[in-house]
């Protein structure tokens, strides 16, 4: 106990970081040091229950309780200390927008921050929770923040599935801000001020979130190019199964399908690749009529998706755009137990790096 207090007048923390994804569920735990050092302390994951959700919304709860307690208890059979984070999907039903308020002095900016947000749809109903972020404060009282919203239901769903687990809940974030934070925490200081675009193709939705000088600017949503709809063409070509595929993107080898050369294998991934432009495609020109032609330079790629063989230099060929994979790891330092001595896999921190962006929070 009292080493605990000595901790906590240092500033030392540790995060665990709870991504549930449709295909696995990755836990990431971050120990915050003096000095605003961090080390990551563990990682692991979890197959996420076949039928656990459907349409972005929990369906079996007591399924995929199951599965987070098999994935804590084994690495984190008293973790009571420490802070927990896990995370909704923006494609849930998330909002987000900038909104201005005028806070006169001595008066209460929560209070008048939220009431300004819910004056304006859609974050005028009722059946939501907001919160928000402050930007900027100027002298005269203009207050600007980011204001989200998401569905009190969802909330509540994933408040539940913690909570019957005995499991508490420090913070609920949102899965594409904890990509952002992973990014903004991790990248080298003279790119911090780049236009960039996070790809994160997950195994049922993707999105884009981007951001401009290092701050938050908006996400769309990308209604194809995941990997289920990348494994579907290969299937459907190839004759092989998810499983299959599965193992092919995280051992990045094309040799795997049987009876099939390197050469029709990748013929058939650039055929399902086009679905990736095609929405990566639609998803830059809508940032740039945003913002009267400016262009992200660089994408970001990462999630499950990230380890498509050869993807990133399909994006980039297509698009005349940089493109490489979100490697977070990279910069944090991992406890020797953790990856061992050759560090992360390039495919595995793609995977993490949503997890590990939770992590990163520190109370």
């Amino acid at each position: 106990m009292a080493l605990d207090l000595i901790a906590k007048i240092r500033g030392e923390r540790q995060t665990i970081g709870v991504d549930i994804g449709h295909y696995r569920i990755k836990v990431v735990r971050v120990h915050h040091g003096r000095g605003n050092s961090r080390s990551i302390m563990a990682v692991d994951m979890e197959p996420t229950p076949e039928g656990a959700f459907v349409d972005n919304e929990i369906q079996d709860e007591a399924k995929l309780r199951e599965a987070v307690v098999r994935l804590m208890t084994r690495n984190f059979p008293d973790f009571t200390k420490d802070d927990l984070v896990t995370s909704i999907g923006w494609s849930a039903g998330v909002l987000a927008d900038k909104s201005v308020a005028k806070v006169p002095k001595n008066g209460n900016e929560d209070a008048i921050v939220v009431q300004t947000a819910q004056a304006k749809p859609p974050f005028d109903d009722q059946d939501i929770m907001l919160d928000y972020q402050v930007i900027e404060r100027d002298g005269k009282g203009e207050v600007k923040s980011l204001v989200v919203a998401a569905k009190n239901k969802i909330l509540g769903d994933y408040s539940k599935l913690f909570s019957l687990a005995s499991y508490k809940l420090t913070a609920i974030d949102v899965d594409v801000f904890g990509i952002a934070n992973a990014y903004v925490a991790t990248v080298p200081e003279d790119r911090l001020q780049e236009t960039v675009a996070l790809l994160d193709i997950g195994e049922k939705k993707s999105t884009m979130t981007f951001l401009r000088e290092g701050q938050f600017h908006s996400v769309r949503t990308m209604t194809i190019g995941s990997v289920e709809s990348v494994i579907s063409t290969l299937t459907r070509h190839l004759g092989i199964d998810e499983g299959t595929c599965h193992e092919m993107f995280e051992k990045n080898d094309l040799t795997m399908v049987k009876d099939r050369s390197v050469s029709e294998v990748e013929s058939v991934l650039q055929l399902a690749y086009e679905e990736v432009v095609s929405s990566v495609e639609f998803g830059l020109r809508y940032y740039s009529t945003s913002e009267s032609g400016e262009k992200p330079v660089r994408l970001m790629v990462c999630g499950g998706g990230a380890n498509l063989p050869n993807l990133c230099e399909y994006l980039k060929d297509k698009l005349s755009i940089e493109c490489e994979g979100l490697n977070p790891f990279a910069r944090i330092p991992c406890d020797p137990g953790v990856v061992g001595d050759e560090g992360m896999p390039m495919a595995l921190s793609n995977v993490y790096t949503p997890a590990l962006g939770l992590a990163l929070r520190k109370f």
